[in-house]
């Protein structure tokens, strides 16, 4: 199996918090517990924190800058955000997860995010949370916080 060259020099956080969203876009992920992601246009980062209380419609996470080796523009990268957490069990199906993985696509040299939602009960777990942003499973940034 062939390893993908890196392409990232670095990732820096930039913000993260608790935070608002546009209009979401749910799109189906059988990796996700609830069988979704949530995909919104714009995030708006209203309070610096990294100990939140957890309640339903919580959102809170990170935004980071993906810097490459050069300052080209539209130069694509496959990257990783992961997610762990304490252990989350969906009542409907059954299904328990300490971590939620998607695959990102996005550009070197530009800036992206990275989010939880809090949609339902069985998701607020008090503990740590911890974001991670990853390519070829090196960890390039990492941010925890604290669910009270």
């Amino acid at each position: 199996m062939l390893v993908e060259q890196e392409k990232i020099k670095q990732v820096k956080l930039l913000k993260f918090g608790l935070l608002t969203t546009d209009e979401e876009v749910k799109e189906h992920n059988n990796e996700s517990l609830s069988g979704y992601l949530l995909y919104p246009t714009t995030i708006e980062f209203i309070e610096t924190t990294d100990k939140l209380e957890g309640v339903v419609g919580l959102k809170f996470g990170i935004e980071y800058s993906i810097e490459g080796y050069t300052d080209e523009k539209f130069v694509d990268v496959t990257f990783t955000c992961k997610i762990s957490h304490p252990l989350l069990t969906n009542p409907n199906t059954g299904d328990s997860s300490t971590v939620t993985v998607e695959t990102k696509n996005s550009y070197l040299n530009e800036n992206n995010f990275d989010y939880f939602c809090f949609e339902y009960d069985w998701e607020i777990k008090k503990g740590a949370w911890t974001f991670q942003i990853l390519e070829n499973e090196v960890i390039k940034l990492e941010k925890t916080f604290e669910i009270l």
